[in-house]
C-alpha cells in the first residue's frame, strides 16, 4: 500500500485543483444571483410588513390610550386612597417602638423641689399660726409657759416643743 498526496489522489480521479475552484466560483455566482433575487422579492414585502407594523402599533396605541387614561383616574379615585390608607396602617405595623426616655432625673427633681415646696409652705403657715397663737395668749393675760391649754398645745412646734413667748 503506497501513501498518496492529496494532489496526487485529485489528479489519480480527474479531478484538477482549477477544476475544484471553477466549481466553486460557479456556485457562488449562482448564489449570488437567487439572494439578488430574493431581495427583490422581499424588498415589498418588508416594507408592507413595516408600513403595516406602524399602523398596527399606532392602532394599538390610539386604542389604548383611552382606555389607560380611564384606568389611571378610576385607581387615582378609588384604589389610590384605599392603597395610600392600607400602606400608613401598615408603616404604623412595622415602624419600631421608640426606646423608653432613660432621662429620669428631671422628673426626680422635679418631685424634690414640690416637696422642699410644699414643706417650706407647711412652716410658713405653721409660724404664722404660731405667732397668732402666742399674741393671743399674751392679750388674755395667761401664762406663756404653761403649755396645758389646748390652743397651745396646737400651737406647739414640730419638735413638740412649745413656744416661749418674750
Amino acid at each position: 500500500m503506497s501513501l498518496r498526496t492529496t494532489k496526487q489522489a485529485s489528479q489519480a480521479n480527474g479531478v484538477s485543483a482549477q477544476a475544484a475552484q471553477e466549481w466553486a466560483r460557479q456556485t457562488a455566482q449562482y448564489l449570488r444571483a437567487r439572494q439578488l433575487a430574493a431581495q427583490a422579492q422581499m424588498a415589498p414585502l418588508a416594507a408592507n410588513a413595516r408600513t403595516a407594523t406602524q399602523q398596527g402599533v399606532y392602532g394599538a396605541r390610539a386604542w389604548s390610550a383611552p382606555r389607560l387614561d380611564l384606568a389611571a383616574h378610576a385607581l387615582q379615585e378609588q384604589w389610590a386612597p384605599r392603597l395610600a390608607a392600607a400602606m400608613a396602617a401598615y408603616a404604623r405595623r412595622i415602624d419600631p417602638v421608640p426606646p423608653k426616655s432613660r432621662r429620669r432625673w428631671p422628673a426626680v427633681m422635679g418631685g424634690v423641689v414640690l416637696v422642699a415646696g410644699g414643706a417650706t409652705a407647711a412652716v410658713i403657715i405653721m409660724n404664722r399660726r404660731n405667732g397668732a397663737l402666742a399674741t393671743e395668749a399674751g392679750e388674755s393675760g395667761e401664762a406663756a409657759d404653761s403649755a396645758d391649754t389646748p390652743r397651745e398645745m396646737a400651737a406647739a412646734d414640730v419638735n413638740g416643743q412649745g413656744q416661749q413667748s418674750t
